[in-house]
């Protein structure tokens, strides 16, 4: 059977999205995509032609965020929803957490559906993680969770031998504690915990708010804590 190409590949995810498409440009220099679940709807953001620095491989993990959302858990939109009750410095702490998760599912999904342009891009995104781990100082919190990330997935697909110690392999281990190819609510949820654990006391958890699911972020009580409320103790996936 003929390989499809990334175009065509790209052609037929937008042909299994049921919801609404509504295409904007933008001046950023990147194809972005959100997702509205309570609109049921997507709006891809297109920079001009002149100007778009997005691959291929680019687009087709902006699809994944679109198509993970609508098939699997709003969850996986790029434009996740928080609790209105909360203030956004509680958002913040769990953005990166959030994104690094989010983006274990959907580099699986995108693997298996071109792993050869994928297992390239990843080969060639490997001398980052290895600047990070010979850096002398940690960098901050998000090139952490991108190194621990293109860790993984180079110890998940390209067999890498990655020795990595202290913050870094907690992340790693993190990472590879939660199947990439069972993508739902709880596995992310869980992902997400086990990932803020490694650098805020705060934990996220899924709330139905007016209908929908929003993430609440919260402290939980160690006075009263047990291992069933823990996200990050969670064994089953």
């Amino acid at each position: 059977m003929k390989k499809k190409s990334l175009k065509t590949l790209i052609k037929q995810v937008r042909a299994e999205l049921e919801w609404p498409i509504l295409e904007k440009s933008h001046e950023m220099p990147v194809i972005r995509i959100a997702s509205y679940p309570r609109t049921r709807s997507h709006v891809f953001l297109m920079p001009n032609k002149l100007h778009n620095k997005s691959t291929d491989l680019d687009y087709l993990h902006e699809l994944g965020h679109a198509y993970l959302c609508e098939k699997v858990h709003p969850v996986f939109s790029a434009t996740s929803q928080f609790s209105s009750e909360k203030d956004k410095r509680q958002f913040l702490m769990a953005i990166p957490a959030l994104n690094a998760a989010c983006d274990w599912f959907i580099g699986h999904w995108q693997m298996e559906l071109s792993p050869q342009e994928a297992r390239k891009q990843l080969q060639e995104n490997i001398p980052i993680a290895e600047e990070v781990l010979a850096a002398p100082q940690l960098p901050p919190l998000e090139i952490i969770l991108d190194a621990a990330l293109l860790i993984a997935e180079g110890i998940n697909y390209l067999e890498e031998p990655f020795e990595c110690q202290g913050v870094l392999k907690t992340v790693v281990d993190a990472f590879l504690s939660v199947p990439p190819g069972q993508p739902s609510a709880d596995n992310c949820s869980l992902l997400v915990n086990r990932l803020m654990s490694t650098y805020t006391d705060h934990r996220a958890r899924l709330i139905n708010q007016d209908g929908y699911h929003v993430w609440d972020i919260y402290l939980p009580d160690t006075a009263s804590h047990d291992s069933a409320s823990d996200p990050t103790r969670e064994t089953t996936v």
